[in-house]
């Protein structure tokens, strides 16, 4: 019986044994489970971080498709919205019908007179090599016509000039009336350029800073919406320290002052591909293109650009920007200009040139006096080609008065 009892236990003590150590492991387990979990955790916080850090630059950079924001440029230009858009009703009105008329007749003009003649004569004469590269205009005021008509292809458009770019907040607020009574400041800027292919300074300070619509982001929407783009979606944005571009909702001017301000439109070509539209308000000088500025660091990014220069009022031909005349000849693979952009002594060497139409710069402008090229003239008088549209100031003289050159890089 003591023999039994002594078995039973023995049994009874191993199975207490096994029972505690099956709940240490159990208790082990856990830690080892929660310390997994916790390891895991903090492996994934870098891979989360980096995740956000995309989504954040993404959102930065691109910034969120929103199709109103093509509503908002067709409805500006006189256009069909779509059927469900917001803005369907604002366009019912006998006063948008005379909006939208006025439109087509307009557009009708700058198709007839611009855009039926640069898109021809581009195909013949602006080489193709450089497909996709960014297209580089400063001293752009509003005109993406001839800077989308010369380089259809980019992926990028950079304007620079120095006509507030406006709030696009204004153009979100799709229940305000400045949307009816602001069509018809617009009319008036943007007539003067369809007649002369040329935005006259007094007139987009008097209708670009109206208070109604202001800024350059209406006539460029409607530009896009004309030309068949489809707008994508529509920032306002500045230069941050690092030289990139930030989303400048958060922006206190009063508190910033200095910054570069400006637009970023991001749209779709007709080809299905993603395009970007920057427009940035900054004054040209040294400090535009110096490494150290905000800035000169988002400029100093550009390579093998396509630069356009029209009615540039002959800045790059006076010392104090030489450093910016300097550092478009550097970045450039090609450059489009008339006489009033880099004088003609500077592509003697390392570029081919070809001139078009007729070189006579004898007129005061009034907010700028031509410089007269002995050297250009000489050229001109050696061979020339027909410019068959007017371009920059020639249309001060007249039609057929105009100058071009298209320079490549070799």
């Amino acid at each position: 019986m003591k023999i039994a009892w002594r078995e039973r236990e023995s049994l009874q003590g191993r199975q207490q044994a096994k029972r505690l150590y099956g709940r240490s492991l159990i208790r082990r387990g856990q830690v080892d489970i929660a310390r997994a979990v916790l390891a895991l955790s903090l492996l994934s916080l870098p891979i989360l971080a980096i995740s956000l850090n995309v989504t954040c630059t993404r959102h930065a950079r691109v910034g969120a498709s929103d199709p109103y924001w093509n509503d908002i440029a067709r409805y500006l230009a006189g256009m069909e919205v779509s059927g469900k858009s917001v803005l369907r009703q604002k366009t019912t009105t006998a006063h948008y019908q005379y909006h939208r008329r006025f439109m087509d007749d307009l557009w009708s003009r700058i198709q007839k007179e611009t855009l039926d003649l640069v898109i021809p004569w581009r195909k013949k004469n602006v080489p193709t090599l450089y497909f996709r590269a960014t297209a580089f205009y400063p001293l752009s005021g509003a005109d993406f016509i001839n800077l989308y008509a010369l380089f259809p292809h980019a992926r990028r458009y950079l304007m620079i000039a120095m006509e507030p770019e406006g709030d696009v907040s204004v153009l979100r607020d799709h229940q305000s009336w400045r949307l009816v009574n602001g069509l018809v400041p617009i009319q008036r800027s943007i007539y003067a350029y369809g007649v002369n292919n040329y935005f006259q300074s007094k007139i987009m300070a008097e209708e670009m800073t109206n208070t109604l619509l202001p800024g350059t982001a209406p006539a460029l929407l409607i530009f896009l919406a004309r030309l068949g783009l489809t707008v994508k979606a529509v920032d306002n944005v500045f230069i941050d320290e690092s030289g990139r571009l930030a989303p400048a909702a958060g922006l206190d001017a009063s508190r910033s002052p200095g910054k570069v301000t400006g637009l970023r439109i991001g749209f779709r070509g007709r080809d299905g591909s993603s395009r970007e539209l920057v427009y940035l308000r900054m004054r040209i000088s040294s400090a535009s293109v110096h490494p150290d500025t905000p800035e000169g660091k988002y400029l100093n990014r550009l390579r093998g650009v396509k630069t356009l220069l029209k009615s540039a009022v002959y800045l790059l031909h006076l010392s104090t920007f030489g450093p910016v005349r300097d550092f478009i000849l550097d970045r450039s693979a090609l450059i489009v200009q008339d006489d009033s952009g880099i004088p003609y002594r500077f592509f003697t060497d390392g570029w081919k040139t070809s001139l078009y139409g007729i070189y006579r710069p004898a007129m005061n402008l009034g907010n700028c006096v031509p410089v007269f090229q002995n050297d250009l003239m000489k050229r001109y008088a050696e061979s020339a080609d027909p410019l068959p549209f007017n371009f920059g100031y020639g249309i001060l003289f007249g039609h057929g008065q105009s100058n071009l050159m298209v320079a490549r890089k070799k």
